[in-house]
């Protein structure tokens, strides 16, 4: 009763009209000669004796012995079991179809033959092999490419499950950033925390409501960077700062979002906090040749002294997975590091 339970009827009827568009095949190309009668008889016990060999080559040995990677015992359980059902075929139709259809098999190679000789008749068994296997082809092409479809989906599922794993480490990566900041001008109670307020909601809306999708128009990421420099220069005076962002870009050209907000973050974080003097930021986003090329430099406090921890490289990271899922082989990143600045490159290939 289990058994009769997860029976697919869906599935049962796709084989079902498999097999029966094998037996339109066959009659299209029936003699005139020859009764209906006798030809659908005959041929529903040739279809029914390639259907047990489909069925055990491709739900059994191969599932058994191919997939388990036991080549040599998958090949030869496969000829034995083809064998076995040539045999079978053999011996019905010498003891029930010829002696009830005797004028149908009066052209068949093995008419004349006895049952020992047909089954040692090289000439027959490759020629009703042929017969036996061709549907076994079809089938198994058709189970190939159905499995392929299952693998390709569960890997975009793999895929999309991995990146909104990825965004939900990177934007409290960035709140966390972003509210500290806030937090110490609140402290001070300084004039300027409502316009961050106004700004970091502009982001917010941005990263929580806007980038859900894989790509967004590169025009909305640029927005979000402006955003995030605006909030940031809110901090520092003229004095301590120094960024400028150009840009030469096509307004359709779609990006991955939150891409390039990471190498802005540690621009400020890395570059400005730390830094005594006047701090450079040098930003570049151009499209060209169906390519988005992002550049960012800052120099790096000649006072720090400290090296870069785990929890400050998770963004980092995080992007690398990002552009490893998002532009396989279809990106480069160069970061160049030296004593007085800190520099990253990134290229993505896209079509415009």
């Amino acid at each position: 009763m289990n058994f009769l339970k997860n029976i697919d009827p869906k599935r049962v009827l796709s084989h079902c009209l498999f097999w029966l568009s094998f037996m339109l095949l066959y009659i299209n190309g029936k003699s005139e000669d020859i009764g209906y009668y006798s030809f659908i008889f005959i041929y529903s016990f040739k279809i029914f004796v390639q259907a047990i060999a489909a069925y055990g080559l491709i739900y059994w040995i191969i599932p058994n012995l191919l997939n388990k990677k036991k080549h040599i015992l998958f090949i030869l359980s496969s000829i034995s079991w083809l064998y076995f059902v040539f045999a079978f075929l053999m011996i019905l139709k010498y003891y029930y179809l010829e002696p009830k259809f005797p004028g149908f098999f009066d052209d068949w190679l093995g008419h004349k033959m006895t049952v020992p000789e047909r089954l040692t008749s090289f000439k027959l068994i490759f020629r009703e092999f042929s017969f036996i296997t061709y549907p076994i082809i079809i089938m198994g092409f058709i189970s190939f490419n159905r499995k392929q479809q299952r693998l390709l989906k569960l890997e975009e599922e793999k895929k999309s499950m991995e990146l909104k794993v990825l965004k939900n480490q990177l934007n409290p990566h960035f709140l966390f950033n972003t509210l500290n900041n806030l937090y110490a001008l609140t402290l001070k109670k300084d004039d300027k925390a409502p316009e961050i307020i106004a700004k970091l909601s502009e982001i917010l809306d941005f990263v929580l409501y806007r980038c859900n999708d894989d790509f967004v128009c590169i025009k909305k990421e640029i927005n979000l960077l402006e955003n995030y420099i605006s909030l940031e220069k809110l901090r520092y005076n003229e004095n301590r700062l120094d960024i400028s962002f150009t840009k030469d870009i096509h307004e359709d050209s779609k990006i991955s979002p939150l891409i390039l907000l990471t190498f802005v973050e540690n621009a400020f974080k890395h570059g400005v906090i730390n830094e005594t003097e006047k701090a450079v930021i040098r930003m570049n986003l151009e499209t060209k040749r169906q390519q988005i090329i992002f550049s960012i430099e800052n120099t790096k406090p000649q006072n720090e002294t400290a090296s870069i921890d785990n929890k400050e490289q998770i963004g980092l990271e995080n992007v690398r997975k990002q552009l490893d899922l998002l532009y396989p082989k279809k990106h480069q990143l160069e970061i160049e590091e030296t004593q007085r600045k800190y520099l990253v490159r990134l290229t993505l290939n896209i079509s415009i």
